[in-house]
């Protein structure tokens, strides 16, 4: 088994802006040049995010539960995380943001797959040298040994036999969460502490490699948020007992191009955002939206029964959706950290190597040390065949892309400075053909406002005000198990027209 390449599903959800949205036809006239007035459409449900939750709803609610929809997405895409790039010379294509997808028994993931008529087969995870920098200091760790493989695998079946107690009130939500009187106290654990506990000091890197780099403090953060990002599942298939797959086309963004191509683009309106939000209370008054095109301008009125709103909840992504005072104090007690994945290419680069952020602090055998501080660049990985390298940069959620992208550039010329690359080209040179802001990702709140209801005031806000909610800071940060969180949603969306 091999931990640090192609193993990450990352964090899947939406985008970070709550609008998006595009041009659209239906009832109330048109919108093109020459017309004063908005196109006004009338849908069911309206859903805000296009990405991994917004797409797979949009889907589900139209063609198996006879909802008319309405996706607004801000991107000229759909797919939120995946962040494909494709290669203009070859045609090959990389993905830069999730990996791979779990096949979760009884999920029905290689089923919709299917429907979408994307071919899949098994995930291959590639084989490549791996190099131990420290990259605050650009030099290659001389005495340091990673995990053995006996070892890992053994912490890693120690983690699922301690986190499958808590599936029950973790997944595939919140629906079942006990009052704070009963919140299991390993929960409440940093994971540091929870990894002395069940000794699981040899799973750190191979953890960390995988979808701990989601959190900027994966250490220091408390064990209930950990297990959003890492959870059951993604171990088991470390551990060989669940499967992953990818398309047959290793082109992650088929499956969101298919969405929406069957979608179609009266039910899809790209490149805009929510301007303004009515929401009423009754059930009668529904939802009314104001949409702007951001590359034409235009708006659309979009009068509907529900909003599904599927990015992160944040302070900048509600505020135009006209939230009361309760909503407001609950949804602002989120706190996240940001991630920016990219695509880069430098001479000074070596091939078929995986050169992984560690501090010198984790030799020789220090492994809960190997996670670096935030921010931090994760790695530079090659992908096979090609001159192409996957970055990730993280940070608290004040991380800007001219700050990412300085982490990477830094950690390479720092390489380039001490000796541990070769000196071609200045580091600053690096190309970046793909950089992709995840925005705010892996929310989560402190012990004292777990302990004050805050998981009981969140799920209060399911349904109220014609407005549902789903997406990664209400479920499993996994596609697959998103999903699944989704399916559970969309009934109760669906009984409440």
């Amino acid at each position: 088994m091999h931990w640090t390449t192609r193993v990450g599903v990352l964090l899947c959800g939406g985008l970070p802006a709550a609008a998006v949205a595009g041009a659209d036809s239906g009832p109330g006239g048109g919108n093109g040049p020459g017309h004063g007035q908005p196109t006004t459409i009338y849908r069911d449900v309206v859903i805000i995010g296009g990405g991994a939750s917004g797409s797979y709803s949009a889907v589900r609610l139209r063609e198996d539960f006879n909802v008319s929809v309405v996706l607004v997405e801000q991107d000229e895409r759909l797919g939120g995380h995946v962040n494909t790039f494709t290669d203009p010379s070859t045609g090959r294509s990389f993905d830069a943001g999730v990996q791979n997808w779990i096949d979760l028994p009884g999920s029905g993931v290689r089923q919709f797959f299917t429907r979408l008529g994307v071919a899949t087969q098994p995930n291959v995870r590639s084989v490549l040298d791996q190099v131990y920098v420290d990259f605050t200091t650009g030099r290659k760790l001389p005495n340091y040994t990673p995990p053995p493989n006996n070892l890992r695998v053994e912490a890693l079946q120690r983690y699922v036999t301690a986190a499958e107690q808590f599936l029950p009130i973790l997944e595939p939500g919140w629906w079942t969460f006990p009052p704070p009187s009963q919140i299991p106290s390993d929960l409440f654990l940093p994971f540091r502490d929870f990894v002395k506990k069940y000794n699981l000091t040899a799973g750190v890197p191979g953890i960390f490699a995988t979808t701990g780099f989601g959190m900027h403090d994966m250490m220091g953060g408390l064990t209930l948020w950990f297990m959003r990002s890492f959870n059951v599942n993604i171990a088991r298939v470390l551990l060989g007992t669940e499967s992953s797959f990818v398309p047959v086309s290793r082109r992650n963004q088929e499956i969101y191009d298919n969405i929406l191509t069957l979608l179609g683009p009266s039910d899809v309106l790209l490149s805009s955002t929510v301007v303004s939000a009515q929401r009423s209370a009754s059930k009668k008054g529904g939802v009314t939206l104001q949409v702007r095109n951001s590359k034409t301008g235009k708006t659309t009125k979009i009068v509907a029964k529900k909003i599904l709103f599927t990015p992160v909840p944040s302070d900048q992504n509600m505020a135009p959706f006209d939230l009361d005072k309760e909503e407001k104090k609950t949804l602002s007690t989120f706190d996240y950290s940001a991630s920016f994945v990219g695509v880069i290419s430098h001479p000074s680069l070596p091939l078929n190597a995986s050169i992984l952020n560690t501090p010198s602090a984790a030799q020789p055998a220090n492994w809960p040390a190997a996670v670096p501080e935030s921010p931090y660049n994760t790695r530079f990985e090659n992908y096979p065949n090609s001159t192409y390298f996957r970055v990730i940069a993280v940070g608290d959620q004040t991380l800007t892309e001219k700050k990412a992208k300085k982490l990477i550039t830094d950690a390479l010329g720092k390489m380039i400075k001490a000796g541990t690359l070769p000196k071609t080209k200045p580091a600053e040179d690096a190309k970046f053909h793909l950089f992709m802001p995840h925005g705010l990702v892996s929310a989560y709140a402190s012990e004292k406002a777990l302990k004050g209801g805050f998981i009981q005031k969140l799920q209060s806000l399911q349904g109220p005000k014609n407005t549902w909610y789903t997406g990664a800071s209400w479920g499993v940060h996994l596609t697959t198990n998103l999903w699944v969180f989704t399916d559970t949603v969309l009934p109760k969306l669906v009984a409440s027209l």
